[in-house]
């Protein structure tokens, strides 16, 4: 794989949970993932140890000339700056654009039209794009105050269930005999430990698993019913736009969503677990 003498690109698309690296300028794209990135809490050591990760995985041969990052936490002018200083440290040389994480998956999906941009993976947000910049978008408060819809939440949703036994009983005892958890272990994750959000957002597998049943379906659709009615209150000039969706929440619940979406009145456009291959294609192109 040859990146030597080459005008050589690197996208980033960083989320809570991971951080994906894709190079583009050899005989084909290079990629690699390394742990996830927030700018508005992942702490500074931690963001440098993740950069010097990735950097020390690309090959040695290649000469980055232009970065466009996008990243949870970067929608601010102050935090982009930030993500821009760390990058030079490792790439001093190179352009170097930074991008909220939203503007991934408005380039990747929205083809340049109008349209409402959601992402639903670890987290969750959504902007309104009018086919170049982003117009306006809801309010980020996190996993505390917001994020309904998210892999977070419905974590939160479904530890809540099984904490007030809510759950069938034959899903409570998998549950918790899969996790190895009681409700002392739980309390003391959440509340005594760091990242209380992964810990939440780590459940997504199981309710994926057992989605057909009949009470985790009212979970996960309740839970976007939720997503849809906070979302639209701050678009109200926006009813016939699509609503295109990226992250791995949107793509293994993609049925439930849009469930969710029709009873809400919103139409879905386009589906997406990863935006990162149309960025590259982009790219190429």
């Amino acid at each position: 794989m040859n990146h030597s003498n080459r005008h050589t690109h690197l996208l980033v698309d960083a989320g809570a949970t991971k951080s994906t690296f894709v190079l583009i300028g050899g005989d084909e794209p290079f990629r690699c993932q390394c742990a996830g990135i927030n700018a508005n809490y992942t702490p500074e050591a931690d963001i440098l140890r993740i950069l010097s990760e990735a950097v020390s995985q690309l090959p040695k041969e290649a000469t980055v000339c232009e970065i466009d990052y996008y990243g949870a936490g970067c929608a601010t002018l102050q935090n982009a700056l930030r993500m821009e200083g760390y990058l030079l440290l490792y790439f001093p040389t190179a352009d170097i654009h930074v991008w909220s994480d939203l503007m991934a998956a408005c380039h990747a999906l929205a083809d340049g039209h109008e349209a409402i941009v959601c992402i639903l993976g670890t987290g969750a947000a959504s902007c309104h794009y009018n086919g170049y910049e982003m117009v306006s978008r809801a309010p980020s408060l996190g996993w505390i105050l917001g994020d309904e819809g998210s892999g977070t939440h419905l974590g939160k949703c479904l530890i809540t269930a099984y904490l007030s036994e809510a759950l069938p009983n034959f899903i409570h005892t998998e549950f918790e005999e899969r996790y190895h958890l009681n409700r002392d272990l739980v309390l003391h994750k959440l509340y005594q430990e760091p990242k209380p959000n992964l810990f939440l957002s780590q459940f997504a597998p199981f309710l994926n698993e057992y989605h057909n049943e009949l009470a985790i379906r009212q979970l996960i659709v309740t839970a976007f019913r939720l997503f849809f009615a906070k979302q639209k209150s701050y678009y109200p000039q926006c009813d016939n736009l699509p609503w295109h969706f990226t992250g791995s929440v949107a793509a293994h619940f993609e049925e439930m969503l849009r469930e969710a979406a029709e009873s809400s009145g919103c139409k879905i456009g386009n589906i997406t677990g990863d935006p990162m291959e149309k960025l590259a294609s982009l790219t190429i192109m």
